[in-house]
């Protein structure tokens, strides 16, 4: 019976958030009269729309039964690049958490898959933000990659950009792709996490340089198995870690070969919090 009774608010959840999309998207539809006008407006329209759907996902995952614990530093209102670890869809619901209360969860741009473009709902969304979709080739991405950031300098309108520098969910046989690039580059070979990519995030800084304030260090760690997405609604229980550092601008190293050390420093670190019981 309470299996049943979870799987009922699972899929009032679900459904909450399922008939929200189209209303948000045809609703982003309609913002695209201000354009001609103000791209400022229809920035600061869209965020809104975003921080919305964002802050009902988050109060879903907790009404659902999951839990999200903080320690670390929190968020503050101020131009920030974020970059975690990534194991699974549920991280980004979770950041939503986070963030949703203080009203930053619509300030958020990402680094996402090209691919993401053309999904129905989310990712036709995601195109009314400035996401940056790219094709995991710096050759192709660069030059729309640098007219985002334009646009985001352009428009003067608070930021929150969220990297997650391994390039795709951590999985076994992509973990053991890691190590075995690691073992033959002389790399520190880790077990929790995936050597970081430093394009991204060298770009990151440069595209957003003069408007940054901080760099937030994320690590996501979860308490057992990871659920599924259907597992996640319908039978809760998940609970996430989430622990954050923040270093101010002048703390991050601007030149692309030390901040690739810096960023290698983080990950082992996060190697280490997620190796503890």
């Amino acid at each position: 019976m309470i299996g049943l009774l979870k799987t009922v608010r699972g899929w009032i959840g679900i459904t909450a958030i399922c008939v929200f999309l189209p209303v948000a998207n045809l609703i982003q539809m309609v913002s695209l009269v201000l354009l001609p006008f103000s791209r400022r407006a229809f920035m600061r329209f869209n965020m809104g729309v975003n921080q919305t759907f964002c802050r009902l996902v988050g109060n879903v995952a907790i009404f659902c039964g999951n839990k999200l614990v903080l320690t670390g530093d929190q968020p503050r209102h101020e131009n920030v690049i974020a970059f975690g670890n990534h194991q699974s869809m549920i991280d980004i619901i979770m950041l939503w958490r986070w963030t949703a209360p203080l009203g930053l969860a619509g300030w958020i741009r990402w680094f996402a898959k090209y691919e993401l473009k053309f999904v129905p709902g989310l990712g036709w969304g995601m195109q009314f933000l400035n996401t940056l979709f790219v094709k995991r080739d710096w050759s192709k991405d660069a030059d729309s990659v640098r007219a985002t950031f334009a646009k985001l300098r352009e428009s003067k309108l608070p930021a929150w950009l969220v990297i997650f520098p391994e390039g795709t969910r951590l999985k076994p046989d992509k973990l053991k792709s890691s190590q075995d690039y690691a073992r033959r580059k002389g790399l520190p070979v880790m077990n929790r996490v995936m050597i970081p990519r430093g394009k991204g995030f060298h770009a990151s800084l440069q595209g957003m340089d003069g408007i940054m304030n901080a760099v937030y260090d994320l690590t996501f760690k979860y308490e057992g198995d990871i659920p599924g997405l259907y597992s996640f609604f319908t039978k809760g229980g998940c609970i996430v870690h989430l622990h954050s550092v923040r270093y101010d601008i002048t703390e991050v190293p601007r030149r692309e070969r030390d901040l690739n050390a810096w960023l290698m420093e983080r990950f082992l670190e996060k190697d280490r919090i997620l190796s503890q019981s």
